[in-house]
């Protein structure tokens, strides 16, 4: 995975700056002095070039090694100054499903809502995020229209009214489950089901879905009787939830750093209530647009979106989605090219640098928490940050969305690391992981920079190349990237001054 050659750096203090590999950057000590007993270390605490009498800070970092490159043995200093590293500034756009099913009760009572924004409040007014860049997006975003309707004429032009509609056999009832056929209006017709050498074939008609509680939907033609207490859904103006991704690409609470931006976070997320369906596929559309722009202003920070969701794309009425609301299946489906292929194309993982989407499902256990993991899993693969965290509500959905969120805010910075302003030999950069045990691994550069040649055996590369541009960072391959967030007690050093060692 990595090479484990020693960097070395003879009679020196190394220039180096050094990060937790999870969320908070590691304090360097003042570069020791140099001793005058036979073979120290440098760089803090005991010193190279002499003995045991070196002086200074608490730097983890030993200087006394050696480079397999054109530095020889015994030639001289490195490097004389020592920096402390600061991660690359993280935003993230926080995409929240705000659909009328988070009204639903979780199994301690309060609702998926209440557990959710009592999760986000106590995230942002955790330390451990200060710093942190958040903007804040709810989907749906709706006409100003009442929420339900019975005929046409009270949608206006965000019409028609639309109803849970399905096929039942004339006087018969039926439940409506996944065998059943939805219709998209009542005047469809229904294919009737086919005779059997017992039974004749029986015509089927486009039935309103009745709601029975806690029983499942059903519906009925004739004298067919779903039972008592059974109503019919109310109707949905077809085009009351807005579908376009550009309105989706300014959020509702504009992006700042965290703590000074708790205070509207929280006032916002109070003030706002469930409604509508999840139009999950033009809100990532317009997530993406954001954090392409945001990138384009701010191209020192690494920005994330991260969508927490109660429900899969989709749920409109009658099952047949507005057109303008694609994709809204995850895999490509017929003409709907599907929301994974958003997440992987240009705007997301596919783009330069890649924007990385984060999952985070809140589901009723059982069957529901498993179809859900397997359909999350797609996007948060997609979306290059896999395997999704999906929550069910028997659980304690504040404490463990709280933990989601901080597991997205370690994964998402544990990558990329700032470079000094000026002053670099970009010909003359390393970097080092020591893991939370102590033990020092040197990371390798793996070029082409701006790209990265990586592949199973790990590395970093910049963010440009120095031949054609200033790079401004380093990012970790994969497999790199994957060692270190895994040891969040873990921190990266950067070595200035020493000529790069490559992979091959």
């Amino acid at each position: 995975m990595t090479n484990t050659r020693s960097l070395v750096c003879l009679g020196a203090t190394a220039l180096l700056f050094g990060c937790s590999a999870g969320v908070k950057p590691t304090q360097l000590g003042s570069a020791g002095t140099t001793g005058t007993g036979a073979g120290g270390n440098s760089a803090g605490g005991t010193s190279a070039g002499g003995g045991s009498g070196g002086t200074g800070g608490s730097s983890p970092f030993d200087a006394s090694f050696d480079i397999n490159t054109s530095d020889k043995p015994g030639d001289g200093v490195c490097s004389t100054t020592m920096t402390t590293a600061q991660p690359v500034p993280l935003d993230l756009y926080v995409l929240m499903d705000s659909s009328k099913s988070m009204n639903d009760p979780t199994s301690a009572g309060p609702s998926k809502w209440t557990a959710v924004t009592t999760a986000m409040n106590m995230f942002f007014a955790d330390p451990a995020a200060n710093g942190l860049g958040i903007a804040l997006k709810y989907f749906p975003q709706e006409q100003n229209i009442a929420a339900t309707c019975a005929m046409d004429s009270e949608c206006g032009s965000y019409g028609p009214c639309d109803f849970r509609l399905a096929c039942v056999p004339n006087n018969t009832s039926a439940v409506v489950d996944t065998s059943s056929t939805l219709c998209p209006t009542s005047t469809t017709t229904c294919a009737d089901i086919p005779a059997t050498s017992t039974t004749p074939a029986k015509p089927q008609t486009c039935q309103r879905i009745k709601d029975c509680g806690s029983a499942s939907p059903c519906v009925q033609q004739g004298t067919g009787n779903c039972g008592t207490g059974c109503t019919n859904f109310t109707g949905y103006c077809h085009a009351r939830d807005i579908c376009t991704a550009s309105s989706y690409a300014t959020p509702d609470v504009p992006v700042a750093a965290l703590p000074g931006a708790a205070t509207a976070l929280m006032t916002s997320l109070a003030g706002h209530s469930p409604g509508g369906y999840t139009p999950t596929g033009p809100a990532l559309g317009g997530a993406l647009m954001f954090a392409r722009s945001r990138i384009a202003a701010m191209p020192t920070h690494r920005v994330a979106v991260v969508l927490v969701t109660d429900g899969l794309p989709g749920g409109f009425i009658p099952g047949f989605p507005p057109a303008e609301c694609m994709p809204t299946s995850i895999p490509a489906m017929g003409s709907d090219p599907g929301i994974a292929a958003l997440l992987r194309g240009a705007m997301g993982t596919g783009g330069t640098p890649a924007v990385n989407t984060f999952v985070i499902g809140v589901f009723s256990p059982g069957n529901a928490a498993q179809m859900a993991q397997t359909n999350l899993d797609m996007l948060a693969t997609a979306g290059g940050t896999a395997p999704a965290v999906v929550i069910d509500t028997s659980q304690d959905v504040s404490a463990a969305l709280r933990n989601a969120l901080k597991q997205v805010q370690s994964k998402a910075i544990a990558c990329d690391y700032q470079l000094p302003s000026g002053g670099v030999d970009f010909k003359k950069v390393n970097v080092q992981f020591t893991s939370g045990s102590g033990q020092a691994t040197a990371i390798l550069h793996s070029p082409p920079d701006g790209a990265g040649g990586c592949d199973a055996r790990g590395g970093w590369y910049y963010d440009k190349d120095p031949a054609t541009g200033t790079p401004t960072k380093i990012t970790a391959c994969p497999v790199s990237c994957s060692m270190f967030q895994t040891d969040l007690n873990g921190h990266v050093d950067v070595i200035l001054g020493c000529p790069t060692i490559d992979v091959d």
